[in-house]
């Protein structure tokens, strides 16, 4: 193991025991950090509100002190409210018990048949069962053991109103501190912000500036438009379902509203008491069932309405992130961490965009992809997956042109698979499957990308996609382009990469197979009365193997026009031009994008020079798989 792996493994073991070490700390310590984090979201959620009094030249300590009060009053409003209509709902539940028997009797009926004749069984199973003569237990047959009966001392008066007060001292002492906590955080949160990036800074002011700002602008904004988006959630519950005559209508609308922080699950786990009621209270089924729809309603407008239109664009943490989270922050704090999972998980994600030793933090829970288009469409083309590859290819057709699909995906996929190959990565096997799965995409593209013109064009005009006919040029028009492999297999798929895009430019174009010998292609050129020769090279060795054939070309046709493309090409064109040489009629281009571009230009310059009309855009693509 080198000096480097070594290094690198004990840095992963570092972290790994610095994480556990962190999560041990917060489970130990959730007495205080539950109140703490409590008061840092909520300092976050009530920033706004103090800055528009300060704004209104009011003072830092009356503006946070009022924001405060309002915000926990009415806090206070909705869990007094919440607790009058428990208080009133608790002696009714007798009342409705026979409804609900009746009906999960009414739908359990076929199930209890079936437990029943399994629990029969069971029993004719155990009746059957031979007994032992022999005891397991101490004692001898006919002996029984002794009753043992435990008293226990009966509790003293300190006890007893420890029993009755303890939960609510708990609940009101940490109540009182979350909000002294907020006060004293609003009043210095400047001075608090600066300590901050002092401190974990370690010089870095920038840096820590903008993961600071990024994570207090994102979580700030997700509360104030959660919070927003659940009011209008629960306000329609409890009127919906006061109209449908769900008792205590109020509640499930203020719980509704408060259990819908909770990630995807909170919204159906506010939905079961009120169905349960709904059971309750009704004798037939149009109740339970208005229930069950107005939530179904509420929560697909809120999701595919609501959410798009509030948030804009969302928190940048993937679903599977979030739920993982719930689930963690709940073992580690209970209710309250699931709560408060997204934004912490949030928060998370910030520090892993901006600390470069913690961005797998930003790997594994963003939602952005960790490929880029090219990188995902070779990554499922080394894995086997053709289909999946060229979804992803049609994929990208639907909002580019297609040059633009082959220079930004196909054409850098092709290049790393040359570049693995020659550097022994890939065997031959794979190799031919990658190149035999791009040609394959190239055709499916081609024919899509033809399609979608057909059928605007067919728009434009007001015609049937049946009546649209390309147009036929005339011989006495052609302008021939020959587009010539440089060496390989890529270098042929590429130009057949080529001689699509430039079907668009008003000349006939023919590709070469790469079986052709150099001296055959050659020969074509002057066979073809070739007007344009367009070279396609693929890395790794794309200027040499390029060189080669445009020295052919150049002592046979001195005055031939000549585009040589270097695909993907990484460095200097300049300087690669200098290096094939072959004059100033040879033109070096990178992408297919300026291969087009080049030939239009010397195909109009041609057609101007022997006074011929521009022919039209759909013209044959012929590919030459054999030199007769």
């Amino acid at each position: 193991m080198t000096r480097t792996d070594h290094f690198a493994k004990s840095s992963w073991m570092l972290t790994l025991v610095s994480l556990a070490v962190v999560v041990a700390v917060l489970h130990l310590a959730k007495g205080v950090f539950v109140p703490l984090m409590l008061a840092v979201l909520l300092s976050f959620l009530l920033v706004p509100g103090c800055d528009w009094l300060e704004r209104r030249r009011v003072g830092r300590p009356p503006a946070v002190c009022v924001t405060v009060f309002l915000a926990f009053s009415a806090l206070g409003a909705g869990a007094w409210t919440a607790a009058d209509q428990m208080i009133d709902l608790a002696p009714k539940i007798p009342e409705y018990q026979s409804n609900i028997k009746t009906k999960l009797l009414s739908i359990n009926k076929y199930l209890e048949t079936a437990l029943s004749r399994i629990r029969r069984s069971a029993q004719d199973m155990g009746e059957s069962r031979p007994q032992s003569d022999t005891t397991d237990g101490p004692f001898l047959p006919g002996e029984q053991p002794a009753p043992v009966r435990v008293i226990s001392s009966p509790p003293s008066p300190v006890q007893v109103i420890g029993a009755m007060f303890g939960s609510m001292v708990v609940v009101v002492g940490s109540t009182g501190l979350v909000i002294i906590l907020v006060v004293f955080i609003l009043i210095r949160r400047e001075d608090l912000r600066d300590r901050f990036i002092l401190l974990i800074g370690h010089g870095q002011l920038t840096l820590t500036t903008q993961a600071l700002e990024d994570a207090a602008s994102r979580v700030s904004r997700f509360l104030l438009m959660q919070l927003f988006i659940n009011i209008t959630f629960g306000v329609p519950i409890g009127i919906g379902l006061y109209f449908i005559g769900v008792p205590n209508a109020v509640l499930w609308g203020i719980v509704a509203t408060f259990l819908r922080f909770i990630p995807y699950i909170g919204a159906w786990s506010a939905a079961a008491a009120p169905i349960g009621l709904s059971l309750a209270i009704s004798t037939d089924w149009l109740a339970p069932l208005l229930t069950v729809g107005l939530f179904v309603v509420l929560e697909l407008f809120v999701n595919n309405v609501m959410e798009p239109w509030i948030y804009g664009k969302n928190t940048g943490v993937s679903s599977v992130a979030i739920l993982v989270a719930a689930v963690f922050w709940t073992w580690l704090w209970g209710p309250v961490g699931l709560l408060l999972a997204t934004p912490l998980t949030v928060c998370l994600l910030v520090i892993g965009k901006h600390v470069p030793q913690l961005s797998f933090l930003d790997i594994l829970l963003g939602n952005e992809q960790v490929f880029d288009p090219q990188t995902r469409v070779y990554q499922r083309l080394l894995a086997g997956d053709q289909e999946e590859a060229a979804e992803l290819a049609l994929n990208e057709l639907e909002h580019k042109p297609l040059v633009e699909v082959y220079d930004a995906v196909l054409v850098p996929a092709l290049a790393m698979a040359e570049i693995h190959w020659h550097r022994g990565d890939l065997d031959e096997i794979r190799h031919s499957f990658i190149c035999q799965s791009v040609r394959a995409s190239i055709e499916e593209l081609g024919e899509r990308w033809q399609a979608m013109h057909t059928n605007e064009d067919a728009d434009a005009a007001g015609i049937g996609v049946s009546d649209v006919r390309p147009s036929v040029p005339t011989d006495s028009a052609e302008i021939c382009v020959l587009c010539l492999p440089a060496h390989d297999e890529a270098d042929e798929i590429a130009g057949l990469m080529l001689a699509q895009v430039l079907e668009g430019t008003g000349c006939t174009v023919h590709s070469v197979s790469v079986t052709a010998l150099v001296g055959e292609m050659v020969d074509l050129v002057e066979q073809r009365k070739v007007d344009v020769v367009c070279i396609s090279s693929t890395p790794p060795a794309a200027v040499m193997h390029a060189r080669y054939l445009c020295k052919r070309l150049r002592g046979r046709f001195p005055e031939a026009e000549l585009v040589v493309g270097l695909w993907n090409a990484q460095g200097d064109l300049d300087k690669a031009k200098d290096r094939i040489g072959c004059g100033a009629a040879t033109h070096v281009v990178g992408t297919l994008a300026d291969a087009q571009e080049h030939v239009r230009q010397l195909t109009q310059s041609l057609l101007l020079c022997s006074k011929r009309p521009i022919r039209s855009a759909h013209v044959p693509l012929v590919l030459e798989k054999a030199i007769i």
